[in-house]
C-alpha cells in the first residue's frame, strides 16, 4: 500500500511534466523583453472602480485634465471606487497583466482602464528607477532569475488551463452531514489544544487530532465520505490525506478550519482524478516513474527483511546486564526493563543485519565510485529535502534510511578503500 501512495503521486508528477513542463518554451523576445522590464522599479499610483463604468467616468475626468494623484472618495463610495493608492513594483512580483500595462507607460503617464481580477485599475507611473547589472557573473544569475520567473508564470497559466479542460466533466459526492460534523469535531479539538487563541496560534490537523476524533466520533470515521467514480474515500482517508499535506489553520475559528479544510479537501480531489488520468495514459509504466519507484520498492522491501530479521531476535538476562554495564550513565536502561530490553535486542538485530550483509557483500562485486561520492556534500545536520510535486504537493526527494556501515567489518575484500 505505501508502495502505491508512491506510485500514484510519481504518476501525477509524470503527468505534470509531460502535460505542462515539457510543452514550455521561452523565446528569446521574451527573455529580452523581461530583462528589460526586471531592471526598471517603477512607483506607480493607480484607482480602483468595481465596474468598468465606473472605471470609464474615473478616465474621462483624467483625459479631461484632472491629475490621478489628485482623486479622492468618500468613505462611503470606497467600496466602488477607492484610490489613489501607491506601490512599488518591480518585475515578476506583479500581476503579469499590470505588469503588461505599467511597463509600457512613460513617466507620469497615466494608463487607461484595466481589468484583474477584483475590478477595474487606472496607473500612473510617478517615477522609473533604472539598475544597471554591470558583471559578467550577476547578468547571468539575473537572466537565470528571469527565465525561472517566466517559466514558472507559462507553467500555472498551462496548468491552469489544463485542469480546467481535464476536470470540466468529473463529477464527485460528498457527503455534506459527515463534512459539517467532522468540522465541528476539529472546532472543538482546536478550543481544547488551544484555549486562548491569538494570531501566532495554529492548529494542524496531525495524526494526534485523528486519534482524538476517533474517540469524538467512533465508526463515522469509516462511513462512506467523498465518492469518486472509481474509489471512495472515508472520512478517516480523507483526512489522511489532509494531515500528508500539513495543513495548518492560523488563529483558528469554526468558519477558518472549515474553509481551509474544503479548499484542502478539493485540492486532494483535483489530484486524484489527476493521478487516474496518468494511470489512463499508462504513465505508471514509464521509464521515469519505473525508475524512480524502484528506490522506494527497495527501500520498503529491505525495511521488511530488516523487520522480520528482528522478530527472529531474543536477549538473554545476561545480554541486558551487559548493555547496562556498557551504557551505565543511562538509568533509564537500570529502572526501565521493558527499555533495556528493546535496546539490547535492537543492538543485536542491528549486528546480526550486519553479519547478514557482509557475507552477501562477500559474494557480490561491490564498485565504489569515489569521485561521486565526493561530489556529495553530506551535512552532519539532519535534514530532509522534500521533492515538490506537480499539480500541487510534495513528497521526501528519496526514502529515509538509517546509516548502518558495521558490515564492513565482516566484508573480506579489502582491496576497495572506502573513506
Amino acid at each position: 500500500n505505501a508502495v502505491k501512495q508512491i506510485e500514484q503521486m510519481l504518476v501525477r508528477d509524470e503527468l505534470y511534466r509531460t502535460e505542462i513542463s515539457q510543452k514550455i518554451t521561452i523565446t528569446d523576445k521574451e527573455i529580452k523583453t523581461a530583462l528589460q522590464r526586471s531592471s526598471n522599479e517603477l512607483k506607480v499610483y493607480f484607482l480602483f472602480a468595481r465596474t468598468k463604468e465606473l472605471a470609464d467616468s474615473l478616465y474621462s475626468l483624467i483625459r479631461k485634465g484632472k491629475l490621478l494623484e489628485s482623486f479622492s472618495f468618500t468613505q462611503e463610495s470606497r467600496n466602488d471606487c477607492s484610490g489613489p493608492d501607491s506601490a512599488i513594483a518591480r518585475w515578476g512580483d506583479v500581476d503579469e497583466r499590470m505588469e503588461n500595462v505599467i511597463y509600457t507607460l512613460k513617466q507620469k503617464e497615466t494608463s487607461k482602464p484595466f481589468q484583474l481580477d477584483d475590478g477595474w485599475y487606472i496607473a500612473k507611473v510617478m517615477k522609473r528607477t533604472t539598475t544597471i547589472v554591470a558583471g559578467e557573473r550577476e547578468q547571468i544569475v539575473q537572466r537565470q532569475k528571469v527565465e525561472t520567473r517566466l517559466r514558472q508564470r507559462k507553467e500555472f497559466s498551462r496548468m491552469s488551463d489544463f485542469m480546467s479542460s481535464a476536470l470540466r466533466s468529473t463529477t464527485t459526492d460528498i457527503n455534506s452531514r459527515l463534512f459539517k460534523s467532522t468540522i465541528i469535531h476539529l472546532w472543538n479539538i482546536a478550543q481544547q489544544q488551544h484555549p486562548v487563541r491569538t494570531d501566532s496560534t495554529m492548529f494542524f490537523i496531525d495524526k494526534t487530532v485523528i486519534t482524538l476524533l476517533h474517540e469524538s466520533m467512533g465508526d463515522s470515521l469509516h462511513f462512506p465520505f467523498v465518492t469518486f467514480p472509481h474509489t471512495v474515500w472515508s472520512v478517516e482517508t480523507a483526512l489522511e490525506k489532509i494531515v500528508g499535506t500539513n495543513l495548518a489553520t492560523a488563529n483558528p475559528t469554526l468558519n477558518k478550519i472549515r474553509i481551509d479544510v474544503e479548499q484542502r479537501l478539493r485540492d486532494l480531489i483535483d489530484q486524484e482524478y489527476l493521478t487516474q488520468i496518468g494511470y489512463t495514459r499508462g504513465l505508471n509504466q514509464s521509464s521515469s516513474v519505473r525508475k524512480d519507484l524502484k528506490v522506494w520498492r527497495d527501500s520498503y522491501l529491505s525495511q521488511i527483511v530488516k523487520n522480520k530479521i528482528g522478530d527472529t531476535i531474543t536477549v538473554s538476562q545476561n545480554e541486558i546486564e551487559e548493555l547496562r554495564r556498557e551504557f551505565s550513565n543511562d538509568t533509564s536502561l537500570i529502572f526501565d526493563n521493558n527499555k533495556a530490553i528493546a535496546r539490547t535486542k535492537e543492538i543485536k538485530t542491528i549486528g546480526t543485519i550486519d553479519r547478514i550483509i557482509g557475507s552477501v557483500a562477500n559474494s557480490t562485486e561491490i564498485t565504489f565510485y569515489e569521485q561521486n561520492f565526493k561530489d556529495v556534500h553530506v551535512s552532519s545536520t539532519p535534514s530532509m529535502i522534500f521533492r515538490i510535486l506537480g499539480f500541487g504537493g510534495r513528497m521526501p526527494a528519496v526514502p529515509f534510511v538509517i546509516p548502518q556501515l558495521g558490515w564492513i567489518n565482516y566484508w573480506q575484500n579489502k582491496d576497495i578503500k572506502f573513506p
